[in-house]
């Protein structure tokens, strides 16, 4: 047997705090509906983490890099819709607050933060049996806290608060998760969700912005250049990790190879899919025995492709379409998941 093809690793599992699948006796699988009620409430809040993330982190680039022709301002905006796979707003009058309150309040866009915390609640509410009360209360608290009567005036204020404070909800229910439920098939849908959504926003970030990036790259000197690309690795929540390996001005090859291929870095492309498919390897062993999972098989290939890929061949392909591939890859994951296991 090649080294590609070797099972996956048990000692990978130990890394995401999952049980070996050969450690797992077969049990009662979880209803269908809890488990997808689990999945979406977690990919919803992960969701929502990383859109308020992409407004502050796009915000105060744009205050970092001072004047900016107002092509070039609109593209950074509208790149953030790109990123979520939304319809671009009509060009006009302060885009910037049109955007954001697009993508902060607005009910019909089902990616705006408000959308996604508000389906996150309503799953979480359908299954309260199967998760902790610390994790509904801060849910719970999080959603109120957009849905407030002075939501908006704090938000004309001081839009940067409201990001945050989702931000932090987010990593406080992902810690609650982690602490206060069982490590069990719920908890795997978590993780599975988790991953899998930031596997996905990942790629999208770095290949929008790469695209934007080196389309631009002659009219920037090298300390706008790397103001963009520090903003790039702050939207992946990665810019200490990065300079502890990295010294220097902002290389994008440097840069593309960290978020896509570091090994233990807990946000890179790599690392999340590892854990996605820690998680549905486990779920799979735990209910189904030594039956062959259509998703596990998926991620196990994208798995094996980022543990053997070298950085030149992703410049020899391009970065956008090797980007393309995965996103396509995880893309088929969730379809298969969403066969295999919610829709009975």
């Amino acid at each position: 047997m090649t080294a590609a093809s070797e099972p996956f690793s048990s000692s990978a599992f130990t890394t995401f705090g999952i049980t070996s699948p050969s450690s797992l006796k077969p049990e009662r699988p979880l209803l269908s509906r809890d488990a997808d009620a689990m999945y979406w409430m977690a990919r919803y809040v992960e969701r929502a983490e990383h859109v308020a993330r992409l407004m502050i982190v796009n915000s105060n680039l744009l205050i970092d890099v001072g004047d900016l022709a107002p092509a070039l301002q609109a593209r950074q905006w509208q790149s953030l819709l790109t990123i979520l796979r939304l319809p671009e707003l009509p060009e006009g009058p302060d885009l910037a607050h049109r955007v954001c309150q697009h993508l902060m309040f607005n009910p019909e866009n089902p990616n705006s933060i408000l959308g996604c915390l508000t389906r996150a609640r309503e799953n979480a509410r359908g299954i309260r049996e199967n998760i902790s009360a610390e994790m509904w209360e801060n849910l719970n608290t999080l959603y109120w806290s957009l849905q407030s009567d002075d939501a908006q005036s704090r938000f004309d204020e001081s839009p940067d608060d409201l990001f945050r404070s989702v931000m932090i909800g987010s990593m406080l229910f992902q810690g609650m998760t982690d602490q206060t439920l069982a490590h069990d098939q719920r908890w795997l849908f978590t993780q599975l969700a988790k991953y899998l959504e930031r596997t996905d926003i990942t790629c999208r970030i770095i290949q929008t912005k790469y695209d934007l990036l080196k389309a631009n790259e002659q009219i920037f000197d090298s300390t706008l250049r790397n103001l963009h690309w520090m903003a790039v690795l702050r939207s992946c929540c990665s810019i200490e990790a990065y300079r502890q390996n990295n010294l220097g001005d902002m290389d994008s090859t440097s840069l593309a190879s960290f978020l896509i291929l570091e090994r233990n870095f807990p946000r890179s492309v790599r690392f999340s899919t590892s854990g996605a498919l820690a998680a549905i390897s486990a779920i799979r062993a735990g209910t189904r025995g030594s039956t062959i999972d259509p998703a596990e098989r998926i991620l196990g290939r994208l798995d094996a492709q980022l543990e053997y890929s070298e950085l030149s061949e992703i410049v020899a392909e391009g970065v956008s379409n090797y980007l393309y591939r995965i996103i396509n890859a995880v893309h088929d994951a969730a379809s298969a998941i969403q066969r295999s296991y919610f829709m009975h």
